[in-house]
């Protein structure tokens, strides 16, 4: 490794306190899987957000009355920020040195979700995409527990 007594020191070549060397930034695998689960689960639950004028509908050509409209109503919305704030949550803490610990957390609550989707649910594509993040935030966090510190 360039040292500053080697002539060959060039610190344009590296990145001081990142741990990447001389060929350039390479992203972590542990970040990477974080990554992909809080992409996925950012789009899934603006997907599902926008999907309330459906919901609206199914509540009244059903004759739901209230109270129970607007607590579907108020579930669906608060299910479509969950699962927007867990990704921003997860996303975060996979940047951070020791944020693997606050990743598992994130799959454990998608681990929650995916049981009680699918207990009250059955199976459907929600259940596999679920666990499917879940399994994303689990091996990112095991990747990011194992990878060395930046100095």
């Amino acid at each position: 490794m360039p040292s500053r007594d080697n002539p060959v020191y060039n610190p344009a070549q590296l990145r001081p306190g990142t741990g990447y060397g001389p060929q350039g930034v390479t992203m972590k695998p542990g970040k990477v899987c974080t990554g992909i689960g809080s992409l996925a689960l950012f789009l899934v639950g603006i997907l599902h957000g926008s999907k309330i004028s459906q919901v609206e509908a199914l509540i009244k050509v059903n004759s739901v009355r209230p109270p129970l409209d607007g607590i579907a109503r108020a579930c669906w919305l608060l299910y479509s920020v969950q699962m927007v704030v867990l990704a921003t949550i997860a996303f975060v803490a996979s940047r951070l040195e020791r944020g693997g610990r606050i990743v598992f957390l994130c799959g454990l609550m998608l681990a929650l979700d995916g049981i009680v989707l699918l207990k009250f649910l059955g199976v459907f594509v929600g259940v596999y995409l679920t666990f499917a993040i879940m399994l994303l935030y689990f091996l990112g966090a095991f990747l990011q527990g194992r990878e060395a510190p930046a100095n």
